[in-house]
């Protein structure tokens, strides 16, 4: 028998901030507009104005990015958010002014209590501070704050608070001699 019994999520203590009109309204227009190619990225700078975004002067936000909720984001000034970036910002989330948020970047405020017989929410909001890097494909998960002139590598997973000026890489793969054979494909 299963530990989880989903059937009883209740989802409590989470609040998607506005109505289901105003939900079904941004999620039309994410999809037909926002998300496009063909939009602008001042466009897509008004847009998430217009559904309650704070957003500064400066701002790029490329093509495929994706936002759960524009009105529980807050970005600073001159800040880029590349091509397929996600953010899922079920809690609150943040960013700097000066920051690049590079392509395939996951922002997540989102999860669940495993300890909960019924999977309840455990969301937590997101800070990523001014002049940081979050380098492509990167994941940062749930409550945690970027300091100020951090560089988070490419395909780095974020999952405690990192102080001012941190420099976190990915584990880089390692290479291995080539086992050499004979034109048969036999061990030499």
């Amino acid at each position: 028998m299963s530990r989880l019994d989903l059937a009883g999520f209740t989802g409590a203590g989470y609040d998607k901030g506005r109505g289901l009109l105003w939900q079904a309204a941004w999620f039309a227009v994410q999809n037909l507009v926002f998300n496009t190619w063909w939009c602008p990225s001042s466009l897509r700078v008004r847009i998430l104005r217009a559904f309650g975004a704070s957003i500064g002067h400066g701002v790029k936000v490329r093509h495929g990015v994706t936002i759960h909720w524009p009105w529980k984001l807050t970005v600073g000034d001159n800040v880029w958010i590349g091509v397929d970036a996600w953010i899922l910002n079920l809690e609150p989330v943040t960013i700097g002014s000066d920051c690049c948020i590079s392509q395939g970047v996951f922002i997540c405020t989102g999860s669940h209590s495993f300890d909960s017989p019924t999977f309840e929410f455990d969301n937590a909001p997101i800070v990523v501070g001014d002049g940081s890097w979050i380098g492509a494909r990167a994941t940062v998960l749930r409550g945690v704050n970027v300091g100020a002139s951090c560089l988070v590598g490419a395909g780095t997973l974020v999952v405690k608070d990192l102080p001012d000026g941190t420099r976190l890489l990915a584990p880089i793969g390692t290479t291995l001699p080539g086992r050499l054979r004979k034109a048969d494909g036999t061990p030499l």
